[in-house]
């Protein structure tokens, strides 16, 4: 009855963030991608022997790699996620910022699918939108 009563919660400090080397670095996709049913992606891969890989990603790894659009540093999508912690009611991890980070850094080092910039960066066609619509645009 009272809600309007409560105290706001504090955001946590996010220190982890505040000494990330890369935290002003934009980043963006850099693989070919499809969705695989309504709330899953895969991305696609050629081995230098032209077989195609397909990867499948768990849910934050897809949600970043899909917001990877090359138009936001690192410290601003930290920033979205929190706004989207908060827009859903939910309480935001005190390592928020650290999960982040590695996610982005697994997608960068590990799977090659995004790329750290110094500036905004367009996405090349072959990566902005889903193999299928590509398809069906050209």
């Amino acid at each position: 009855m009272f809600n309007f009563l409560k105290k706001k919660k504090e955001l946590p400090e996010f220190k982890f963030i505040k000494t990330y080397s890369e935290k002003d670095k934009y980043f963006s996709r850099t693989k070919k991608w499809d969705w695989l049913n309504s709330e899953q992606i895969s991305l696609f891969e050629k081995s230098v022997n032209g077989k195609i890989k397909i990867i499948t990603l768990d849910y934050w790894s897809q949600e970043m790699f899909l917001d990877a659009d090359g138009q936001k540093t690192i410290s601003n999508y930290l920033n979205i996620l929190v706004k989207q912690f908060q827009n859903s009611k939910m309480e935001i991890p005190d390592d928020l910022d650290k999960f982040m980070i590695e996610t982005l850094l697994s997608l960068k080092s590990d799977l090659n699918a995004i790329e750290f910039n110094n500036s905004p960066k367009k996405l090349k066609p072959e990566f902005k939108n889903p193999i299928k619509k590509q398809s069906n645009n050209a």
